[in-house]
């Protein structure tokens, strides 16, 4: 009986160890080549946006991405990866969206390396029909630091949309694209790693 329970035991933590809960993809840990063929991004004019792979401070991988701007009053930019976006080179996902099973997600996460600037920054995604949804993360702590984001509290932006967009305030997927914005004026730096599909 003793060995039965032993087995049966067993055989359920193995269950639950491999349940989809438990489960999560690296979508994008920014390996290889990071520059204006890789990464669509861009600046409104007086403000700057410049990326390139950092190798001595990462998470994952063998290298995170750098993003180094400054950003002045109204002005805007963006850092881009993944599909349907003006630098075709930006599609360097670990698996194209229509072969990801999106259904076992239900969180998207990434990390970032904080300054404790005090700003804000913009986190959006692009859904099956172009419409973005936004997540927002305060520079509030210093190192690595795991940014989780429930696609439940996404929400669409209100700013700004893509011309053909549908506007029908559902996260339809697959999701195309990610972006990161900052939101408030002054240069700083930003190192991201590691985005990931997780299911919490």
């Amino acid at each position: 009986m003793r060995n039965l329970f032993i087995s049966f035991s067993f055989v359920f933590l193995t269950l639950v160890g491999c349940s989809p809960r438990d489960s999560s993809f690296i979508l994008d840990s920014f390996e290889g080549e990071v520059n204006s063929s890789t990464v669509d991004f861009g600046s409104s004019r007086g403000s700057s946006v410049e990326v390139e792979a950092e190798k001595d401070i990462v998470k994952c991988g063998n290298q995170a991405l750098k993003i180094t701007y400054n950003l002045k009053h109204s002005g805007y930019m963006w850092v881009a990866r993944g599909y349907g976006l003006d630098v075709e080179g930006a599609a360097a996902w670990s698996a194209a969206p229509k072969d990801i099973e999106w259904a076992k997600y239900n969180t998207i996460s990434f990390y970032m390396y904080g300054t404790a600037s005090g700003t804000v920054i913009a986190f959006d995604v692009k859904d099956r029909d172009g419409e973005l949804w936004r997540f927002l993360v305060d520079d509030d702590f210093s190192g690595w630091k795991e940014i989780v984001c429930p696609f439940s509290q996404f929400f669409p932006r209100s700013d700004w949309q893509p011309d053909g967009a549908s506007l029908n305030e559902e996260l339809d997927f697959p999701l195309m694209s990610f972006q990161f914005e900052p939101r408030m004026p002054g240069e700083n730096y930003l190192l991201i790693d590691c985005v990931s599909l997780k299911n919490k």
